[in-house]
């Protein structure tokens, strides 16, 4: 079986390139002669892809026939998201009888649906995909809201719980634990991560715990300096400005297991920005995957990936007294947090990228 998957990119250092990555991974593991082609946006020197995707209208228009020799040699297209890769799966593959299978992610499967223009061509996309999923139940909901009538498969991500335990190992890794005591995010500054209400809420707590630090990883200050800039200033005008702690360097996987490891929590609570939303989170799981009890939002991609009242606490998107109620009742309560941590490590087992890539095996066959 030939299987074509288009992405933005395979790089290990971004959401899009791990979830490709990994499901990749256990295709073959599962699918043992399956031949494996990616087509992508960004290039990534990877063996495995073709960076032929373009950006812009006319971009996407001039790479349909390159796209379409490939697609001609394969059984199955495999979209990972809704715009633009499900629409040029549909436009490239038109007329050659092959399965399409779109997974609607993020922002890229729900924003288009708010467009005229892009709403008639995402729709017709989704309606003659041979098969649509959704990676949580959220972004399932939200292409609802506009397609009442589509049929839609949830497939949650998973986590390669093996790889965070290897690490564990690195866990006391000094460059990560001159930080501690500290809660922990882990992200692009982006506005749909919620950062300026996480650090809203580390601040209402902040005089109650004295030496905790708030890092923030994930941070590309070359890239994202506007958004930097604002939450610092957003840090300053809260008096924690000296607390709050934005690291921007690559790291290896030892390194961040360490930073996951040396966490007293993870929080990050998810934004409906203007439709740009958090698909799932794979951070959710690998936090779980470290041991860490989790705060998040209520009513967003989180639900999937954090299980309310057993491995973490769940609040309103906004409510900043909430979320620093429960960074404070898990920080507090030395039992609460033994028994979140456990119940993450006990869902992370069970969330596997095994499990995620037979899901859609099942479907490539």
């Amino acid at each position: 079986m030939k299987v074509c998957y288009l992405n933005h990119d395979l790089k290990d250092s971004t959401g899009a390139g791990r979830f490709c990555l990994s499901l990749i991974k256990e295709i073959k593991n599962i699918l043992t002669e399956s031949q494996i082609t990616v087509l992508t946006s960004e290039a990534s020197d990877h063996n495995l892809e073709k960076p032929i995707l373009k950006s812009g209208v006319m971009g996407a228009v001039f790479s349909l026939p390159k796209i379409r020799r490939v697609f001609k040699k394969c059984d199955v297209i495999h979209a990972l998201d809704g715009w633009p890769y499900g629409v040029l799966a549909m436009l490239a593959g038109f007329g050659l009888k092959k399965k399409i299978i779109i997974t609607a992610i993020g922002s890229g499967a729900v924003a288009p649906l708010y467009s005229f223009w892009r709403r008639v061509i995402i729709s017709w996309a989704y309606r003659r995909a041979t098969k649509l999923t959704a990676i949580s139940h959220n972004t399932k909901k939200e292409i609802l809201k506009i397609l009442p009538d589509l049929k839609i498969t949830v497939i949650n991500h998973g986590v390669d719980f093996n790889k965070f335990s290897y690490f564990a190992k690195a866990s006391q890794d000094k460059q990560v634990t001159k930080y501690k005591p500290y809660i922990l995010s882990v992200g692009t500054l982006k506005k749909r991560k919620g950062y300026e209400y996480s650090i809203a809420a580390f601040a209402k707590i902040a005089p109650e715990f004295l030496d905790l630090k708030y890092v923030i990883f994930g941070a590309d200050n070359s890239k994202e300096k506007k958004e930097y800039a604002r939450l610092n200033q957003i840090a300053e005008e809260l008096g924690v400005k000296n607390q709050v702690i934005f690291l921007s360097k690559k790291i290896s996987d030892a390194e961040l297991t360490a930073l996951y490891k040396n966490a007293e929590l993870f929080i990050l609570l998810p934004q409906d920005a203007a439709k740009d939303i958090e698909g799932f989170g794979l951070v959710f799981l690998e936090a779980a995957a470290c041991g860490l009890p989790v705060v998040s939002a209520k009513d967003t991609s989180a639900e999937d990936a954090v299980l309310d009242g057993k491995n973490g606490i769940l609040v309103s998107a906004q409510d900043t007294a909430a979320a620093a109620e429960a960074i404070k009742q898990i920080l507090s309560d030395k039992k609460l947090s033994e028994s979140f941590k456990q119940a993450s490590l006990e869902f992370a087992q069970k969330m596997s990228w095994h499990k995620t890539a037979t899901a859609y095996a099942e479907l490539y066959i």
